[in-house]
């Protein structure tokens, strides 16, 4: 079955979704990029994290489909949004493997904060088309060691939050599980982003990196991560088996069979209504994921999650 459906009052809640994440994202950027000048720095980290969490419960599949649209369409304060891909990520895992409370709050605290002492240069190189020089390679090398001090004097007290940052590119079988989970979601998001120097990966080539390395065994968190999120999570495209192409919008109990709505006709013109669709049930199964950049179309957001919404009451 395909459904579409017409304005209505959703839309203007839709509107307002976008732009609570949008202000969450800007106060995010203003801290990490000035942390010193926030003698209210951890108050300030765990409002976003707590704001973040209540919008997160409230819908993750919008959730995480905005914050991919920020994170794989521009690099424009990629830092602040690498930040927030990951946070959500880390929510969502940490969720699925039964991390305590106080656990998760520590390693989302650390998602949000761990490459504080890198931010300008991490929004720099994301629009420098040339590898880092000599005196960048420095400053990412040693940015988890000063990135924890920094927080160490601004007032973080929370041994878990602190260690969490501190390792988060440390190897190692043995770290603890929440360095785990931010490690690979911090390699997760970076595939996905795009930068001057090159586009970003499609989502399957991101998560089939994630989930198996050259001559490693399969990796746990990264199959969780699959599970969580989905094959093709929300917010990305994908190349339908009539040749349209498709946002995603939401999940379903079957990660390679979400719900999505057309935003491109078989010869990738924009399409005026999108339609939107199951692909575990409608006969329009998913041939391909597709590089966001790849894709040149405007999306009316508002509009399409007003349809993620309306996935909701369908059977």
């Amino acid at each position: 079955m395909n459904f579409t459906a017409h304005p209505d009052p959703a839309y203007g809640a839709m509107q307002h979704w976008m732009q609570q994440w949008s202000d969450l994202e800007t106060r995010l950027a203003a801290l990490l990029l000035a942390p010193q000048a926030r003698p209210d720095f951890v108050e300030q980290a765990q409002t976003l994290h707590r704001e973040g969490r209540a919008l997160l419960e409230i819908d993750g599949d919008s959730t995480l489909y905005w914050l991919f649209q920020l994170a794989a369409s521009s690099t424009v304060a990629y830092s602040a949004s690498h930040a927030m891909v990951c946070w959500a990520l880390c929510q969502l895992v940490a969720d699925d493997l039964a991390l305590p409370p106080e656990q998760r709050d520590s390693l989302a605290l650390a998602a949000l904060t761990m490459n504080l002492a890198m931010t300008r240069l991490q929004d720099t190189l994301a629009e420098q088309a040339t590898p880092p020089d000599e005196a960048q390679r420095a400053q990412i090398d040693t940015h988890a060691a000063r990135s924890a001090q920094w927080l160490r004097e601004l007032g973080v007290s929370d041994r878990l939050w602190l260690d969490t940052v501190e390792q988060h590119h440390e190897a190692g079988a043995d770290l603890p599980l929440p360095t785990r989970i931010l490690q690979a979601m911090d390699r997760y998001a970076a595939l996905i982003s795009p930068r001057e120097s090159r586009p970003g990966r499609c989502v399957t080539d991101s998560g089939r990196h994630l989930v198996a390395k050259a001559g490693q065994a399969p990796d746990a968190i990264g199959h969780t991560l699959l599970r969580s999120v989905g094959i093709c999570p929300p917010g990305t495209f994908v190349r339908l088996a009539d040749d349209r192409v498709a946002v995603v919008l939401r999940r379903s109990d079957r990660p390679g069979e979400p719900w999505v709505a057309t935003v491109l006709d078989a010869h990738d013109t924009p399409v005026v209504e999108p339609e939107l669709i199951d692909t575990g049930t409608d006969g329009l199964g998913i041939a391909a994921a597709l590089v966001t950049r790849s894709v040149r179309v405007r999306l009316n957001h508002p509009r399409l999650l007003q349809l993620s919404r309306v996935a909701l009451t369908r059977p």
